[in-house]
């Protein structure tokens, strides 16, 4: 097998606009090479702010809702295309989450979004430049 030969694809989705075309290109690769497909979202962590419970577990549930409904919506894009996709939400740093997760899942090629709405504490560079830096497979940026 070539090194470049892609039977494994992660693409990262936050629901952005550069998330949607990197899950569109994502299906394309997949749709041609009949690699199989899975889609990861990375929940960060929650505001550091002082805060009721009540109040924490609300916007638990709202980024629950969130995420559960645009990996959906992913699904159901990628039914549309005829593959079938996988999906998983993972919590913690979205750089090192999608990196770590493609190697501990055998994924042979990354798809992320060149810009997305990884904010705050994650702004320190691109995730994407992030995600290249630590990956063990090549990283496709989708403009």
């Amino acid at each position: 097998m070539s090194p470049y030969e892609f039977t494994s694809v992660l693409v990262a989705l936050d629901g952005s606009d550069g998330a949607a075309k990197a899950l569109d290109c994502a299906l394309s690769i997949c749709s041609a090479v009949g690699a199989r497909l899975t889609a990861v979202a990375v929940e960060g962590k929650l505001p550091a702010y002082a805060a009721s419970l009540g109040e924490v577990d609300e916007v638990k549930r709202e980024k629950d809702t969130y995420y559960r409904r645009m990996l959906e919506e992913a699904g159901e894009q990628a039914s549309a295309a005829g593959i079938e996709l996988k999906t998983d939400l993972v919590p913690g740093h979205p750089a090192e989450v999608i990196a770590h997760y493609a190697k501990a899942h055998g994924h042979d090629l990354i798809v992320v979004g060149h810009r997305g709405h990884f904010q705050g504490d994650y702004l320190l560079g691109s995730t994407a430049d992030r995600v290249a830096h630590h990956a063990h497979c090549p990283v496709m940026v989708v403009r």
